[in-house]
């Protein structure tokens, strides 16, 4: 991929970074005393059993801050879903667009997995739920995919607080059982694409 890097280049990256920085997750477990290291493995869990107003206080300006920059390039993510060429040529500054989304995401993921912990695959599985449902229009889609992934996280909440009861499953494991098949099934689904037109 001329000036950059290609899919699988980048894949391999988050995986070696994953490793990398689940190696001194892991180290600082090992340091820790029995009560740290319980409370470290049930923050990487993920869960919302933040009480009271203030967590969700502080994050608000992470994730206001966050939608307001994404909702500010609808328009060029409309344009880069046509091609980088077409988005270039109506002007659209693909690298200046990529730069603020990824600041944005950033942003918004710091502000909440640091009260809720990594809550994993919503993120991956509600974009492309809500694509399926309502088509690729960020106009429509960005809208759709906020609400909807509040709805589908507190159903799956709701089923971790109910399916054991009175025992509770944290709901990150709730969401990585229905993601890890879904992420299998997207790339079965990319793979079958790219062998059906040759790409």
């Amino acid at each position: 991929m001329k000036g950059g890097f290609s899919t699988a280049t980048m894949l391999l990256a988050g995986v070696a970074i994953n490793f990398f920085f689940s190696s001194l997750i892991l180290l600082i477990q090992y340091f820790s005393d029995f009560t740290d290291s319980f409370r470290i493995l049930r923050w990487l869990m993920g869960g919302l059993e933040t009480v009271g107003f203030e967590s969700v206080v502080n994050t608000l300006p992470f994730v206001l801050a966050g939608i307001f920059i994404v909702f500010t390039q609808v328009h060029g993510l409309n344009l880069m879903c046509l091609g980088e060429e077409i988005a270039i040529s109506r002007g659209v500054a693909i690298n200046k667009t990529r730069c603020l989304l990824f600041f944005a995401t950033s942003l918004m993921v710091g502000g909440i997995v640091a009260v809720c912990g990594p809550i994993g695959f919503v993120g991956m599985m509600v974009p492309h739920i809500c694509r399926l449902m309502i088509g690729a229009d960020h106009r429509f889609l960005l809208p759709a995919t906020l609400l909807f992934g509040g709805s589908f996280l507190c159903l799956c909440d709701t089923a971790a607080r109910t399916l054991i009861a009175p025992a509770e499953i944290p709901v990150g494991v709730i969401t990585a059982v229905l993601g890890g098949p879904f992420f299998l099934w997207l790339l079965v689904s990319w793979s079958s694409e790219k062998i059906m037109f040759g790409k």
